[in-house]
């Protein structure tokens, strides 16, 4: 038979059922059950702490990209209509079509249009359409790959970037634009730390007399570096705002 994308037939990688991988499961498990009942136990505990460490890591990369931060450097990032960039270390993440589709252009110059496209961790190219794989193309075999999208996506997908950098003034209630000036605070009433957003100085201090801090816990004039009398849910703005002065980048300093 002749080569697929390069590979014979006993190379192409064949369906997995998960209903036998199931059935599997399960013969194998009763087997260690009869063995050594604490080694499925200790499986178990390892699956569980596995995804607790999953969602604390989910959780940490969303809380981050709300701040506009990178989640693997921690700086600024750039945002783009359907794409966000660090500029710092390279991370980037980008949203597919939804009603426009992808082209994976060839080498050979032909192209291939699915609706939406996935990376594999080998660096192979899923094209899906309809929540069908109906193509895997090699890495080596992709000249380029086309986000192709329709003028109406692109005009919902700015109103929406633009409803997203509007700021509420936790004060006044008047809304600005990010871009404009944005006082901002932190304060703990309670356990948590939260944020506060002002359009002005004026709403801001206002804001701070209308409800003052106790002493021991003196939000607005002790900066966050170091204290620990609540819990912190946003990073330590001094912290990300040395690593922005930074001018060095790691690796140049080795």
């Amino acid at each position: 038979m002749p080569a697929l994308f390069g590979k014979n037939k006993e190379e192409v990688e064949k369906p997995i059922s998960l209903r036998d991988q199931k059935e599997e499961l399960e013969e194998d498990v009763s087997l260690l059950e009869r063995e050594d009942k604490s080694s499925v136990r200790k499986v178990i505990s390892e699956v569980r702490e596995t995804i607790r460490e999953a969602t604390r890591a989910s959780l940490r990369d969303v809380k981050l990209l709300e701040e506009g931060r990178c989640p693997n450097c921690g700086r600024k990032t750039r945002q783009f209509l359907f794409t966000t960039v660090c500029e710092y270390c390279g991370w980037s993440s980008f949203i597919t079509p939804k009603r426009g589709h992808v082209a994976i252009h060839l080498r050979d110059g032909r192209a291939i249009e699915s609706h939406t496209v996935f990376r594999t961790v080998q660096g192979d190219v899923l094209g899906i359409t309809d929540d069908v794989v109906r193509v895997r193309v090699p890495q080596d075999n992709i000249g380029y790959i086309e986000y192709i999208w329709t003028d109406d996506e692109i005009a919902e997908r700015r109103e929406q970037l633009r409803r997203e950098q509007l700021v509420v003034c936790d004060w006044c209630g008047r809304e600005v634009q990010w871009d404009e000036y944005v006082a901002v605070t932190y304060v703990a009433f309670g356990k948590e730390q939260q944020r506060f957003l002002f359009c002005s100085e004026k709403c801001k201090q206002a804001f701070q007399r209308q409800y003052s801090m106790r002493i021991h816990r003196n939000c607005y004039e002790r900066p966050c570096t170091g204290c620990n009398e609540c819990i912190k849910r946003y990073p330590d703005e001094e912290t990300w705002e040395k690593l922005e002065e930074k001018g060095v980048r790691p690796e140049d300093k080795r």
